[in-house]
């Protein structure tokens, strides 16, 4: 199984001890992000819906590409990929 490093948002960080960078396995990036939560379940209300979807102020990178479509999530994963969240920010 390829392990791959998380990459969360400070906003996140009070959720996981202030850790900001995780490494977990997952042969596609859902289940890399599944892997995370269960070391640190009490991210899933901030990552996800009650559907399991991405919620939509979270923006999901696989090394550097955006994952704009759900469908992305079963991207395949290899040794030392990362995943990076980001929290969308919007205002006027």
């Amino acid at each position: 199984m390829p392990r791959v490093t998380v990459q969360l948002p400070a906003v996140l960080a009070p959720m996981t001890g202030g850790v900001r960078s995780m490494e977990v396995e997952g042969a596609t990036v859902r289940e890399a992000l599944d892997d995370l939560l269960r070391s640190q379940p009490g991210l899933s209300i901030h990552l996800f819906d009650e559907r399991g979807g991405v919620r939509p102020h979270i923006a999901c990178f696989h090394n550097d590409e955006y994952l704009a479509a759900a469908s992305a999530l079963s991207r395949s994963l290899s040794d030392g990929d990362r995943i990076t969240i980001l929290n969308s920010i919007s205002g006027g």
